[in-house]
């Protein structure tokens, strides 16, 4: 400690550093060094004391802040809510009054439909009880006319059917003999003709034609209403005349109405498939028996009028038409049809029976005439054996009389007119 010195600040001389002045020193120093000390203390307590107090201003601030920004972010976060609430409401709304009038298009839609199939179901119910007068008005006036006619000329009518009657048995005598004589073929010509001359004679306005032998496709092919307008139907006839049913020939009469793009297609033949009594429908195609030939064409003909009126009436409106032709190839309309057929047959089978009543009326009178002529030839051949020439010639009982007038009734062709 004794070779420790300081220097004079003052003179620079150098003073040794004793226990004595070294204590003082350090004392005086460790008491400056403790109030120094404890001033900072004091200032680093004030300023400490001062930044937490800032501190907590500034966190203060900074939470009034937050709490103010929070407030204007919940007020814009809400205004935005609204906003899109209301948006999408609106869309919702909009999208709902879309809902509603497509809706309400698609009620109006289906109750015009509706409407629509009600009135085509009435007028089809309408022209049924329409037909069903037509014909029973029909055969009444056939009935009354027959009776007239019958009441008005009995004697002349009963001369004229003795006479087409003994024309019509020797026709149909040299055709039965034709018909055993021929082959398959020349009788299923006359079968078709047959077919032809039927149908013509039954719908005069319809343009009825045949495909020529050994051209490929049906029969017949039957234009409705084409010759007092435009076609509005086309019905393909096929006529067979064997003894055994060929389900082939249901193939190739597809094809056939295919081909030509027919609205309906008819088998006539004789032998019907097991399944159909009289006439009937058999895999798109009718099969009838010869005897329900008119019936049967008179129905469907009636319903393809109606179907083409309809449809040309529904131009554009596919659904419509649809539901049309729907209603068209159901069972509906089969029952319609063949309930339809079956009354026109059995009005048929009573005209019929009331031709045949006056045939026997007829052939009765034919026989009580033919006694008449009897005896008044005997009487007349009677008085020329007493008189001689000087008795006037009567011409209708003249031996070359009947002969004359079976040569004018052969030449006049009254029968096939």
């Amino acid at each position: 400690m004794s070779d420790q010195t300081i220097l004079c600040p003052n003179c620079h001389h150098p003073i040794p550093l004793t226990d004595a002045l070294t204590g003082q020193l350090t004392e005086h120093i460790k008491a400056d060094l403790e109030l120094s000390l404890a001033a900072q203390k004091s200032a680093l307590q004030k300023e400490k004391t001062a930044l937490e107090e800032q501190k907590k201003q500034q966190a203060e601030l900074v939470q009034k802040l937050i709490d103010q920004e929070k407030k204007k972010i919940w007020a814009v976060a809400q205004q935005k809510a609204k906003e899109n609430q209301s948006k999408e409401l609106q869309i919702l709304q909009e999208q709902l009054q879309e809902k509603e009038k497509k809706l309400a298009e698609s009620d109006k839609l289906e109750l015009e439909l509706r409407k629509q199939k009600r009135q085509v179901e009435e007028q089809a119910k309408r022209q049924e009880l329409e037909l069903a007068r037509k014909l029973d008005s029909e055969r009444e006036k056939i009935t009354q006319e027959a009776k007239k006619q019958e009441a008005e000329t009995q004697q002349q009518k009963i001369a004229e059917q003795a006479k087409q009657m003994a024309i019509l048995k020797k026709t149909i005598e040299d055709l039965r003999r034709q018909s055993e004589q021929g082959s398959m073929q020349i009788q299923g010509e006359v079968a078709e003709n047959s077919l032809k001359d039927r149908l013509a004679n039954t719908f005069p306005m319809d343009d009825i034609t045949d495909v020529p032998t050994g051209i490929t496709g049906a029969d017949l092919v039957q234009a409705v209403n084409a010759k007092i307008g435009a076609s509005l139907a086309t019905i393909l006839w096929e006529s067979k005349n064997t003894k055994v049913f060929s389900d082939g020939w249901l193939t190739k009469l597809k094809r056939d109405q295919q081909a030509i793009k027919a609205d309906v297609a008819i088998l006539v033949t004789k032998e019907l498939p097991k399944t159909i009594t009289n006439f009937g429908q058999l895999n798109g195609i009718w099969v009838t028996a010869p005897d329900f030939v008119v019936p049967l064409a008179t129905t469907l003909r009636l319903h393809l009028t109606q179907l083409e009126k309809v449809k040309r009436s529904l131009e554009g409106r596919d659904e419509k038409i649809t539901m049309l032709y729907n209603y068209l190839t159901g069972n509906e309309f089969r029952n319609h049809v063949e309930n339809m057929v079956l009354a026109f047959v059995e009005m048929q089978k009573d005209l019929d029976s009331e031709k045949n009543a006056f045939r026997r009326l007829w052939s009765k009178r034919e026989k009580q005439i033919e006694r008449l002529l009897i005896s008044t030839s005997g009487m007349y051949g009677d008085f020329q054996g007493i008189v001689g020439g000087a008795l006037p010639t009567i011409q209708q009982l003249e031996l070359d009389q009947p002969e004359v007038e079976v040569t004018v009734s052969l030449t006049s062709g009254n029968l096939f007119d």
